[in-house]
């Protein structure tokens, strides 16, 4: 397995949190990909063996080359037959709207119908990633984003305020409270903030909330689930246990229970490398 994160040219950072590449082979032992809601925008192209989504109740569908993998509110499932080769964008919440303007409404959700756009820029990238060179495909999505950025139209200071702050407080923060610190009305916030974003301003801090609990239990998972609920503001015990679950699908000790047997395997196979690079300003 191999991933990688680049961080953006600094007229993206108000909207890309990351790029970030991944090439990744599946097994019969390990056939699946698990994507957990968070509070983030993926904006996914792969280049090697096509997803295909799993879900109850509906056929499996593959996925194809570019998609788009809103804020969402349930797991989604991924199986795939042989390696995939991933260039992807990681949006802030708001981040998406000025190069996906078109799909403002569908941003809450997983789409792979993006246009041909976006089917183009995975062409354009495909012979840096057969070269195995993913600096040069992270590049070349990275001048696209600059270049649609300086044609976008639209005015999303405000919203972009409450959404910072939310992620500032950690989802901690009353939607009244958010109003008044973007001077708006409380019924104006929501309303914008469900144009631009996708989901009203409690969803993204329930997400936001719920990502922030899951990276600790992630990285220390024998920590007391009472006191993880409490710092983060959960009135109590079930509320937390619910809220998570409605995310996760598995409850809180259920996920730490997984982190803990990953942890083990860890410490018994050293076979993933993980990098990040760090680029101040563009190439």
């Amino acid at each position: 397995m191999k991933y990688k994160e680049h961080l953006p040219h600094s007229s993206l950072q108000d909207h890309v949190k990351c790029f970030w590449i991944m090439e990744r082979e599946y097994t019969s032992e390990h056939p699946a990909e698990d994507v957990t809601p968070d509070a983030y925008i993926e904006l996914i192209v792969n280049l090697g063996a096509p997803y295909v989504l799993q879900a109850e109740n509906a056929p499996d569908r593959e996925m194809p080359r570019a998609i788009l993998v809103g804020l969402q509110s349930k797991p989604l499932i991924f199986r795939c037959d042989g390696t995939v080769k991933l260039v992807a964008t990681r949006f802030y919440a708001w981040g998406a709207l000025p190069f996906l303007a078109d799909r403002a409404r569908g941003l809450d959700n997983l789409s792979a119908t993006l246009g041909r756009e976006w089917d183009d820029l995975g062409t354009r990238i495909e012979s840096s990633v057969r070269e195995d060179d993913y600096d040069a495909a992270v590049a070349i999505v990275e001048d696209h984003l600059i270049e649609r950025l300086l044609t976008a139209r639209v005015d999303l200071k405000k919203i972009q305020s409450a959404a910072k702050m939310l992620y500032l407080q950690k989802g901690q923060f009353r939607v009244a409270e958010l109003a008044d610190h973007c001077n708006l009305s409380t019924r104006q916030l929501q309303r914008q903030f469900q144009d631009v974003v996708g989901v009203s301003a409690k969803t993204l801090a329930r997400s936001i909330r719920f990502e922030e609990v899951r990276k600790r239990l992630m990285f220390d998972p024998e920590q007391s689930l009472t006191t993880l609920a409490y710092k983060h503001g959960y009135a109590d015990q079930a509320h937390f246990v619910r809220d998570f679950k409605e995310f996760a699908d598995r409850t809180p000790s259920e996920f730490a229970r997984e982190m803990r047997s990953i942890q083990a395997i860890f410490r018994d196979r050293d076979n993933v490398v993980f990098l990040q690079s760090r680029r101040p300003g563009r190439r």
